[in-house]
């Protein structure tokens, strides 16, 4: 009996959910230069052929990962713009970055594979919007940390320091989950935000 459309839909999308999660975790692992499509393939269970109807290069995928990696970040924007309090919005994206980093190795691999990308002059380019978008967050939490700072929600000192600082914890911790594994403990808000609170 022949397949329907939406069998064939449903196994196109499963076999492209499968290269995409190959492709992150071995970007996120090898970087893109010394992943090859045999890797991902391999990795997907799939054969090379296979790859190929899906995606013309072993760019494709990774151009999607990037796109994916933005989403997530657009995710944290949004949540720091749902709330007038920035102290109300700073611990909501960072709850919300614990959770993630927590219970998937996912939003780890994404930071994992753009930072491998800046190390490789080939992808360069391809990593463009995704550095608007992390300035985009940067420069949103940096205000919101002023703002609070007038507020007297958070604790006075250079708000661009902070920032780095909290986006250098928040990397730390993503870093640790991808090394440690199971083993990983996630850090309580208070731990991660001790340096800001009042």
């Amino acid at each position: 009996m022949a397949r329907t459309k939406e069998q064939n839909e449903r196994m196109t999308m499963a076999t492209r959910k499968k290269i995409m999660e190959a492709g992150l975790v071995l970007f996120a692992q090898k970087g893109f230069a010394l992943t090859s499509i045999k890797d991902i393939a391999e990795a997907a269970g799939i054969s090379t052929g296979l790859i190929y109807r899906h995606f013309s290069s072993k760019e494709d995928p990774f151009n999607s990962l990037i796109a994916n990696t933005i989403e997530e970040l657009n995710k944290f924007i949004q949540i720091l713009d749902s709330y007038d309090s920035p102290k109300q919005a700073i611990v909501e994206m960072t709850a919300s970055l614990i959770g993630d980093i927590h219970f998937s190795n996912e939003l780890s691999r994404y930071f994992l594979i753009v930072i491998r990308s800046m190390l490789e002059e080939e992808v360069l380019s391809q990593i463009d919007e995704f550095r608007k978008s992390i300035l985009s967050l940067y420069d949103k939490t940096k205000d919101l940390i002023k703002e609070g700072q007038k507020r007297g929600e958070f604790k006075q000192g250079n708000p661009y320091k902070y920032t780095l600082l909290f986006f250098s914890i928040i990397q730390g911790m993503a870093n640790m989950k991808l090394f440690m594994g199971d083993k990983y403990v996630a850090p309580e808000l208070d731990d991660v935000l001790g340096f800001l609170l009042i």
